[in-house]
């Protein structure tokens, strides 16, 4: 059974991006979540992750970062 999980907001501060690309960025990690592996997560009420963008990173590096580390913070440990 897929596990279920479920996102009601999603907030980046996206430094000195504009707000175009801030809001392109918002859609990139939510297909980038969309991408990850099924694998057993925890409930979690809110998570906070600090992503610091590699030197010429583009939003789409800079997404699968960000959706890396939020999977981190919700998948159970040793869980496939």
């Amino acid at each position: 059974m897929k596990p279920q999980v479920r996102i009601e907001r999603l907030t980046l501060q996206a430094g000195d991006l504009s707000e175009q690309d801030a809001r392109r960025l918002a859609d990139l990690v939510a297909l980038a979540l969309g991408r990850l592996p099924d694998r057993a997560v925890r409930p979690v009420a809110a998570a906070t992750v600090d992503v610091r963008p590699e030197t010429g990173a583009n939003l789409e590096q800079l997404a699968d970062a960000i959706a890396a580390q939020v999977a981190d913070a919700l998948w159970v440990e040793g869980a496939r």
